[in-house]
């Protein structure tokens, strides 16, 4: 299966998401495509640890998304940071920039999975995974939902995957983050 991992990142929690799933994916076997969008106020952090900065080097390096990838693509993951319950700014100018796309029906049938990255547990990532998701529903994608045995004993979100940061820069994901990863990765190509 081809899969397009489409993210925005500021300090590197989305990012080391999007890594995750990419290295999850490509052990399965699958084709996969790590996009980051345009974002111009992004610039170097001069008060973050070296091991976060080397996260941030490797978020550069990262090829841009741009509209035609989707194309490409099976299944479209797509990740942003929470700001104020919404996708953030650059993420919300790649969906709008795929107006085209929509218009011409280029991505209807494909499958969709978001995850996001909130600072704290007040209901801000159920609304940004909402916000991924009614978009992926105007292209006409279909929902790849997280299944309720994904981790047992323990709610998940059937919209995605949230990881709470607390608002710290990120060192690495935590367990619960890459067990979900991991289980919810095995049933995209089902």
């Amino acid at each position: 299966m081809k899969i397009c991992i489409v993210f925005h990142s500021v300090c590197g929690n989305t990012f080391l998401i999007a890594k995750a799933f990419e290295k999850t994916l490509l052990s399965a076997g699958h084709e996969v495509m790590l996009r980051r969008v345009v974002d111009a106020d992004w610039f170097e952090k001069p008060d973050v640890s070296e091991n976060i900065r080397g996260v941030l080097q490797a978020l550069r390096a990262v090829p841009e998304a741009k509209p035609e990838v989707l194309l490409q693509a099976d299944l479209i993951l797509m990740g942003s940071p929470v700001y104020f319950g919404n996708v953030s700014a650059e993420l919300k100018a790649f969906m709008d920039s795929t107006g085209a796309l929509w218009f011409q029906g280029k991505l209807v049938g494909k499958k969709f999975a978001a995850f996001v990255s909130a600072g704290n547990t007040e209901g801000g990532g159920d609304l940004t995974l909402s916000a991924l998701h009614t978009y992926a529903k105007y292209m006409g994608m279909l929902s790849v939902p997280l299944s309720v045995n994904t981790l047992p004993g323990e709610n998940v979100n059937a919209f995605g995957l949230i990881q709470y940061s607390n608002g710290k820069a990120p060192e690495a994901l935590d367990n619960r983050t890459l067990r979900i990863i991991e289980h919810w990765s095995r049933t995209f190509s089902l």
